[in-house]
C-alpha cells in the first residue's frame, strides 16, 4: 500500500481527461469546469500522489483532515463527491483495503516532478522568515457597500494581531500588509518578495444580509492551498463578532500551520536548536491537534523529553512535557506514583512560564498542574484569565474555565463559557472536554436525557475519554437505561483514573470547590448503583 506521498506533484496535473488546478481547487475537462471543496481537492491530490496504488481511509483521514476528528462518513462522503465531478469510473474502492485511483494522473512537467523527488529546487530553500513565518494579504470585498468598506482592513488587523500572540508563528506586520489592498500579487511571488513560508488569502462577500468570511492558506514555496475555512454571519452583527471571527481562524490556522512545520521539520540539521524546535512542534501536534490517548500522550513524551535534552532553554519544550506528564498522572498512564508525577508537571510548567510568559499554552498547563496536584483553584483560574489575556482566541482556556465554574455551581456561567470554546474552535480535538462539562452541567441541573446526547457527542470525538462515560452511564441510569448504564460502567472500568468509585474520587476531588463537593457525592453514588465497584 502507499506511502504517502509517494512524490509530489505541480499546482497543475491531469487525471485522465480532467485538468486538475490545486491552487484554484479546479477541475476542468469535457468542456465544464468544477468548484471543488478544499478537502475534496485534497483527496483528489492524496489519491494523486499515491500513483495508482491503494491508500488506506486511515491514511486518507490523517491525510485530509489533519489534526481533526472526523467519522469514516466525512471520507465517504468526499468520495461520492469526488465521483460525481470525474466519473464515478476514475476512483476504485478496493474492499477492505481503501481506495486507488483507477486513471494514469499526469504531471504537467515530468522532468521538473522526476528532480523534486530527491531534492528541492533552489527556489525552495527555506523562508527567509522561517518555516512558520506568515503573510496575510487584506480580505478582498466582494459586493459589500461602502459604509463596510472597513471591514476588510478590520478583519486583516485583527486576524494579524490574534496570529501574532501565537507563540511559535512569525506574522508580517499589519501596515505592510495593507500596502497591497485590493490588488493582490501571485502566492507565490509574495512569499518570495516577503520571505515568508505561508501566505493567508481572504474574501469578504455579502449575501443579503449574511455576510461570508473566505479564507485559505497557500504554501508560498510550493504554491498550493495546504487549507481553507469559510464561515456565515449576519452582517448587522459584524461589530459584536469580529474578534470572535478572527479568532476563530487564527485558532485553526496555528494548528494547520504548526502541523505543517512539524512535519517538514529538518530534524536531521545539525543545529540542536533546530532539532529542539522540530522535536518541540512535533510534540505539540500530538497534545493540541490529536485526540488525547495514552499513545500520543507516549509520543508526545519522548518528542518533548527530545527538546529539553537538546535545549534547556525552550519553553515549548517544558510546557509539552508539563503536559503529558499532568496527563500521565492525572489519567493513571503510567506507573509512577501520581501526587509525584503531577508535583514534576507543575515544577516544569513553572519552568515554561518563567522562560516564556507570554505563552499561554505554558499557562494553559499550568492551571491543570496546579488545580490537580494541590487543588489550588484560585492560582488555577488566574493562569486561564491570564492565559485569555494573552490570547483571546485560546479556546481551551474558556472550556477549563467552563468546567471550574460548574464545579463551584456556576451553570449558566459554565455552558456560555464552553460556548464561546466551541465558537472560537468547533473542530479542536480537545473540545471533548467542553462535551464532558456540558454534560457534567445537564446532570447537576436535572436533565439527565441532554447529559446523554451531550456526553454521546463526546464519544464520538473521542471514543477513549473516560470521563465521558462516566456521565454517560449516571444519566443513563437515572433515565432507566440499565442496560446502556452497565456497558458503559464496563468501558470506565478500563480507565485506571475512573475504574472504581475511589478512584473517581482521588481523580476529580481537588477540583471541586468545597461547598460543592455534593455534587461529586452525587455522581459517585449513581455510579455505585450503576456498578461501579468502591475499589
Amino acid at each position: 500500500m502507499a506511502h504517502l506521498p509517494r512524490y509530489p506533484l505541480a499546482d497543475r496535473f491531469s487525471v485522465g481527461p480532467w485538468q486538475v488546478h490545486t491552487s484554484r481547487d479546479e477541475v476542468a475537462g469535457l468542456g465544464q469546469v468544477h468548484k471543488l471543496e478544499p478537502r475534496a481537492m485534497r483527496l483528489l491530490t492524496v489519491l494523486a500522489q499515491a500513483g495508482g496504488e491503494v491508500v488506506p481511509p486511515d491514511r486518507l483521514l490523517e491525510a485530509v483532515w489533519p489534526g481533526l476528528i472526523v467519522t469514516p462518513s466525512s471520507l465517504y462522503d468526499a468520495v461520492a463527491l469526488l465521483r460525481k465531478v470525474l466519473g464515478a469510473d476514475h476512483i476504485a474502492t478496493v474492499p477492505r483495503k481503501g481506495y486507488r485511483l483507477a486513471t494514469a494522473v499526469t504531471p504537467e512537467a515530468a522532468p521538473a516532478m522526476a528532480a523534486r523527488t530527491s531534492i528541492l529546487p533552489a527556489e525552495a530553500a527555506e523562508p527567509r522568515l522561517g518555516p512558520r513565518s506568515v503573510a496575510v494579504l487584506p480580505f478582498v470585498m466582494r459586493g459589500l457597500p461602502e459604509p463596510l468598506s472597513f471591514l476588510s482592513e478590520s478583519l486583516t488587523g485583527a486576524l494579524i494581531s490574534e496570529l501574532s500572540r501565537q507563540p511559535g508563528l512569525v506574522v508580517v506586520a499589519l501596515g505592510t500588509m495593507l500596502t497591497f489592498g485590493q490588488r493582490h500579487p501571485p502566492p507565490q511571488q509574495l512569499a518570495r518578495d516577503l520571505g515568508v513560508r505561508y501566505v493567508v488569502d481572504g474574501q469578504l462577500e455579502q449575501h443579503g444580509d449574511m455576510l461570508h468570511v473566505g479564507v485559505q492558506v497557500v504554501d508560498g514555496r510550493r504554491g498550493t492551498q495546504t487549507w481553507a475555512d469559510e464561515l456565515t454571519l449576519p452582517t448587522h452583527a459584524w461589530h459584536a463578532t469580529a474578534q470572535g471571527v478572527a479568532g476563530r481562524l487564527a485558532r485553526a490556522l496555528r494548528f494547520e500551520l504548526n502541523d505543517l512545520a512539524s512535519q517538514e521539520a529538518a530534524l536531521a540539521a545539525s543545529d540542536a536548536q533546530v532539532q529542539a524546535r522540530a522535536f518541540a512542534a512535533q510534540a505539540w501536534v500530538q497534545l493540541f491537534a490529536r485526540a488525547q490517548t495514552p499513545d500520543t500522550n507516549q509520543r508526545a513524551t519522548r518528542l518533548a523529553r527530545s527538546a529539553v535534552a537538546l535545549a534547556p532553554e525552550l519553553s515549548q519544550g517544558w510546557m509539552c512535557l508539563a503536559y503529558a506528564d499532568w496527563r500521565a498522572g492525572h489519567y493513571r498512564w503510567s506507573d509512577e506514583p501520581r501526587d509525584e508525577q503531577l508535583a514534576r508537571a507543575l515544577a516544569e510548567a513553572e519552568r515554561a512560564v518563567a522562560i516564556d510568559p507570554r505563552d499561554p499554552d505554558a499557562h494553559y498547563v499550568l492551571s491543570l498542574a496546579a488545580r490537580h496536584f494541590r487543588g489550588q483553584r484560585q492560582r488555577a483560574d488566574e493562569a486561564l484569565r491570564h492565559c485569555l489575556r494573552l490570547s483571546s482566541s485560546y479556546a481551551p482556556a474558556y472550556g477549563l474555565l467552563a468546567q471550574s465554574l460548574e464545579r463551584q455551581g456556576r451553570h449558566d456561567e459554565a455552558r456560555a463559557h464552553c460556548d464561546k470554546a466551541f465558537g472560537l474552535s468547533p473542530l479542536e480535538p480537545l473540545r471533548v472536554i467542553w462535551h464532558f462539562v456540558r454534560a457534567e452541567a445537564h446532570l447537576t441541573t436535572g436533565d439527565p436525557q441532554a447529559a446523554l446526547q451531550e456526553a454521546q457527542r463526546g464519544m464520538a470525538v473521542n471514543p477513549s475519554y473516560g470521563q465521558l462515560y462516566m456521565v454517560g452511564a449516571v444519566a443513563a441510569w437515572r433515565l432507566g437505561a440499565l442496560e446502556q448504564a452497565h456497558e458503559w460502567v464496563i468501558a470506565l472500568r478500563q480507565h485506571p483514573a475512573f475504574c472504581s468509585l475511589q478512584a473517581v474520587r482521588v481523580t476529580l476531588a481537588r477540583s471541586f470547590d468545597p461547598a460543592c463537593i455534593g455534587q461529586l457525592e452525587q455522581l459517585l453514588d449513581t455510579l455505585g448503583e450503576a456498578g461501579l465497584p468502591q475499589q
